[in-house]
């Protein structure tokens, strides 16, 4: 039995998936039902929800982490098959962050030395591309000739763009030979390790087929390549299979899924069963989709459409942003849940998270950011461990941003902005060395219990100073001593939590790299770069009383969360929502497994950003059953005029007809 199960968002596949799955483990065993899931959030969920009586070890996991667990279990058979022999009893796995930190080190040499001279973007900016090269290669089984054929390929007669490509080549295979010489296997060094060793070896094939009865994949369509060509291995030793596809989801195919080529794999393999209805969206919102997908591919007129609730219309942005805040607010005092409400803007910025975020607050609502920009350092708690470290060890002579030394102090001493701003200016012109309060006359502006609680910081500080010591658990002191008597939210102290796991992963990897004495201040560094990938982590409960902010992509990819009755589009004149996949040096349509018809140009460029607009915006009003609210203002938040096609595709005259209508 070989079966896809066909539908919308909201349809019920992965419902179905689950119920086949207890059916299944309940005639044998959880040992032998393999299920592959999008990420690791999938996983996790999909963990939640199964509930069994009695439960063997649950084999539900994502592409990425499957091949992990099979590359560090059968480690002995690719091991001796790498450059040198055997060096490893177990591979170490690179995060993000050190394969960030090392590859934008790569970068910098070689810029030093003049590479990358026609490149606008930064150091950190090219290593996110050239990792992202590595990864779309090793996804869609690239080999090195084939990357750099479909590179060099892009660069066309440019001997600017040709010169960097070739550069860029260059260091990804340094990159390379760092993490195997090693043995610190990144993203794509895991995957391209996987296939070419142990999915040819015929001892290791023969157990893995072997092992498993069943096997079942959510969201087939979202799957990479390399995932497909695993299933398609697996598929020949089950005695079967069941799948999801949502036609509909094709937005993952920017990032590197591969949904024709799913369907091209495995609907001629399979029976096929078309599910319909969605309890995601409502039939208004699939009827809006249609006409905006006619309306952006095919230039036809829009329909009238009531399901677009209102239409707000501002010269400037903070103006909009008030009558955002104001129709939340109604929208919340009608019934509607703020979890149930969610904003949603081609850019997050500052401006837009401050400003709603303050005005909803100010009427006793929270707003939650789910922005894929948020990082672990936007946390306050988070932050003041950095500050703090900084503060300890002055010998690393790093930069400390004033306004982080603000806010840690306002935080760690209870002082009022005015009065953390003086204390700040004064770190400062001592060079980060806290000062003496009566040499710099601060006593008495800071008041006496204030100046008491500042006297013992810096008592703190001072001890901790010329220590030898892990960072890793110099963080965990500064967070029991320091911040834990603030009595932190739970929020804060995941945060916090996270931060301290990622110097531990940065520091396994780093210590093949840099000296033991070196670990601390380049991870320090590498923060103040701007290459922490580390995200804040959101759970379930967290989006119940919160209204939502966030891109279109981390909206798509938060898997807490089924559907919202209402959206708020903002900023539809920007031109961000119809911003291109394609970088620099990277470009994920050029380096999938797809035939080109023809080279690159400005019109497939066109194309395929009015492509990903529509996967976008079909994805979005599945997962809305109310309403969608419209929001723009000639002016940005610079002041600067916005001129995105967008707001020309939706400014029709059905724009602002009520529900009623």
């Amino acid at each position: 039995m070989q079966r896809i199960y066909v539908g919308p968002t909201g349809s019920g596949k992965t419902t179905i998936l689950q119920e086949k799955y207890r059916e299944k483990v309940k005639q044998s065993k959880t040992e032998d039902c393999l299920v592959f899931a999008k990420d690791a959030g999938d996983v996790s969920n999909w963990r939640l929800e199964i509930d069994l009586k009695q439960m063997g070890p649950l084999q539900i996991f994502s592409y990425f982490g499957f091949i992990q667990q099979e590359l560090k279990q059968y480690w002995h058979l690719v091991d001796e098959e790498l450059p040198g022999g055997r060096k490893s009893l177990e591979p170490t796995f690179m995060t993000v962050e050190p394969a960030h930190y090392l590859m934008s080190e790569l970068v910098r040499e070689a810029r030093e030395e003049g590479a990358f001279a026609s490149v606008k973007a930064t150091s950190e900016q090219i290593a996110v591309q050239l990792i992202d090269n590595l990864n779309l290669a090793a996804m869609n089984s690239l080999n090195k000739e084939q990357l750099e054929d479909k590179l060099l390929g892009w660069a066309g007669a440019d001997l600017d763009k040709a010169a960097a490509y070739e550069q860029g080549l260059e260091l990804m295979l340094k990159f390379k030979e760092l993490a195997r010489e090693e043995r610190c296997l990144d993203y794509s060094t895991l995957i391209k390790l996987y296939h070419q060793h142990l999915l040819n070896d015929s001892q290791y094939c023969q157990e893995l087929l072997g092992r498993y009865h069943y096997l079942i994949v959510d969201d087939l369509e979202k799957m990479v390549p390399g995932a497909q060509q695993l299933i398609l291995k697996l598929m020949e030793g089950v005695e079967e299979s069941y799948f999801s596809f949502n036609p509909e989801g094709g937005f993952g195919r920017f990032f590197g899924s591969a949904p024709e080529m799913a369907r091209e794999n495995f609907f001629p393999r399979c029976e096929l069963v078309e599910l319909e209805g969605s309890y995601t969206s409502s039939e208004r919102a699939r009827s809006l989709v249609q006409n905006l997908m006619a309306q952006i591919l095919e230039d036809q007129p829009l329909a009238e459409s009531p399901y677009i609730k209102d239409r707000i219309l501002t010269d400037l942005r903070g103006e909009m942003l008030v009558q955002v805040g104001e129709q939340i607010v109604e929208l919340i005092e009608q019934g509607i849940e703020p979890g149930q409400i969610a904003v949603i803007a081609p850019s997050v910025d500052q401006v837009l998270d401050f400003a709603l975020t303050k005005y909803l607050e100010d009427r006793g609502y929270n707003l939650l950011n789910l922005s894929s920009d948020r990082r672990l350092l936007d946390n306050s708690f988070a932050e003041a461990l950095i500050v703090l470290s900084l503060l300890a060890n002055p010998e690393w002579k790093l930069e400390l941003n004033f306004s982080s030394l603000l806010h840690t102090l306002s935080l760690v001493l209870e002082l009022d902005p005015v009065r953390s701003a003086l204390l700040s200016e004064e770190i400062f012109k001592n060079k980060l060395e806290l000062p003496d309060l009566d040499k710099v006359g601060l006593r008495a502006r800071l008041g006496f219990a204030n100046s008491d609680s500042y006297e013992q910081l810096k008592e703190w500080l001072l001890e901790q100073q010329n220590c030898d010591f892990e960072l890793d658990y110099f963080l965990g002191r500064i967070f029991a001593e320091l911040l834990a008597p603030l009595t932190p939210a739970e929020k804060d102290i995941l945060a916090c939590r996270q931060l301290i796991d990622s110097i531990a992963k940065f520091k396994e990897v780093g210590r093949a790299y840099w000296p033991q004495e070196e670990l601390n201040r380049r991870f320090m560094k590498m923060l103040q770069k701007g290459t922490l990938a580390a995200k804040v982590l959101f759970k379930s409960a967290d989006v119940q009383d919160q209204v939502l902010l966030s891109t279109p992509y981390s909206f798509l990819s938060f898997s807490h969360l089924d559907s919202v009755k209402y959206q708020f589009w903002l900023d539809i004149s920007n031109q961000l929502w119809l911003q291109g996949s394609s970088k620099e040096l990277s470009n994920p349509y050029l380096l999938s497994q797809r035939e080109l018809e023809e080279s690159w140009s400005d019109s497939i460029d066109r194309s395929l950003r009015k492509q990903q607009l529509c996967d976008y915006l079909r994805s979005l009003l599945g997962k809305s059953t109310q309403g969608l609210y419209l929001a723009d203002s000639y002016l940005s938040s610079r002041g600067w005029e916005q001129d995105g096609v967008l707001a020309d595709w939706l400014s029709a005259d059905y724009l602002g007809v009520s529900a009623d209508d």
